[in-house]
């Protein structure tokens, strides 16, 4: 099963940068707006950074070790334009679930980095 490794971002000109690095296949993906976000399995809401949300569903795919320990931090806060961070707000039977928060709605692009396995980006306009 894909295992996500890394979550890496950056800002550029004219828009915010979120990458998943994925060790194995790439797993299919995702994205929608998201008026709340909520943990799978508990269905309570996640305390996010940010106005607005962008919900990024990966399948199959995992955030954990074999014995269970997560292999990515959990969340991270952002000072970017537009990219306020991530919540990792699901990770069960083969569904990994991450949240970014984001200041508005905007136009974003996702896609995977041509001669760079295992690498979705998503890009959101700042």
């Amino acid at each position: 099963m894909p295992t996500l490794l890394r979550i890496r971002s950056a800002t550029h000109s004219g828009y915010d940068r979120i990458t998943f690095d994925f060790a194995g296949s790439l797993p299919g993906y995702r994205v929608r707006y998201v008026d709340t976000v909520t943990a799978d399995a508990s269905g309570r809401t996640v305390r996010m950074p940010g106005r607005r949300y962008l919900q990024i569903r990966f399948e199959p795919a995992q955030a954990h070790s074999d014995t269970g320990d997560p292999v990515t931090p959990r969340r991270r806060t952002f000072g970017y334009p537009m990219l306020r961070g991530y919540v990792v707000n699901g990770d069960y039977e083969g569904v990994l679930n991450v949240a970014l928060g984001l200041d508005d709605v905007v136009g974003f692009r996702v896609g995977e980095i041509p001669g760079t396995p295992g690498r979705i980006y998503l890009d959101v306009a700042a």
